[in-house]
């Protein structure tokens, strides 16, 4: 049943993409940094609401094996979820090429239950542990640039994106089991400190990312 179902999904949103016309309303969108850089898949969607304003939204979700890399500083079962909904505005919207100012809000929620490894205390020492819960929150809004890259005839494209603001973020062991402090490492990605540093932090934020898009 679950298949046919599939199937049926499948048909009709290919019907819906190979009949679309150059006046398009609707864009699906997948990050293609996402789940290297993030450890997570985004998906998103953005609707036409007039010529010049289209509105939209992205979720993503990680977990524990799903992504080709593990960046955090523990061994063990994680999940992750993210929202971002996106107000967008067209700088030119008779041009071919679509100009985008955007402004979205988002919230990451990041858990992990029973892992293993090092992190920074809130004195910036550095432990080893056996066994801890962790959990880290982000929320924040960007202001963003984008420009899609696509034929008006065809129902599939690119769209590259950039943009800055502010994010509060907060990071948290608990029921820590055999915390042993240890020297800590002189090598390692320059983003991770701030995935394994314990604490409250409001700071800059840096967004970039280039998506797929899919027009219908």
């Amino acid at each position: 049943m679950k298949k046919n179902l599939l199937l049926f999904f499948i048909f009709v949103l290919s019907i819906q993409l190979s009949a679309q016309s150059e006046d398009f309303k609707s864009i699906i969108t997948v990050s293609t940094f996402s789940p290297f850089r993030d450890q997570r898949y985004n998906v998103g969607y953005m609707h036409k609401l007039s010529e010049r304003w289209w509105v939209g939204a992205e979720l993503g979700y990680g977990s524990e094996g799903i992504t080709p890399f593990n960046h955090n500083d523990f061994k063990g079962k994680f999940n992750m979820f993210e929202i971002r909904p996106e107000v967008f505005y067209s700088l030119n919207p008779d041009s071919r090429l679509k100009h985008l100012i955007s402004a979205e809000v988002f919230y990451l929620n990041h858990k992990g239950n029973n892992v293993s490894g090092n992190y920074y205390d809130e004195n910036d020492n550095y432990y080893s542990f056996s066994s801890a819960d962790y959990k880290r929150t982000k929320a924040g809004v960007n202001i963003n640039y984008s420009i899609m890259l696509h034929k008006e005839s065809s129902w599939f494209g690119f769209m590259p994106k950039i943009g800055f603001g502010i994010r509060q973020s907060d990071i948290s062991y608990s029921n820590v089991i055999n915390r042993e402090e240890k020297y800590e490492p002189t090598d390692g990605l320059p983003f991770q400190f701030l995935l394994n540093k314990e604490g409250s932090k409001l700071g800059f934020n840096f967004n970039i990312d280039i998506k797929l898009i899919f027009k219908f």
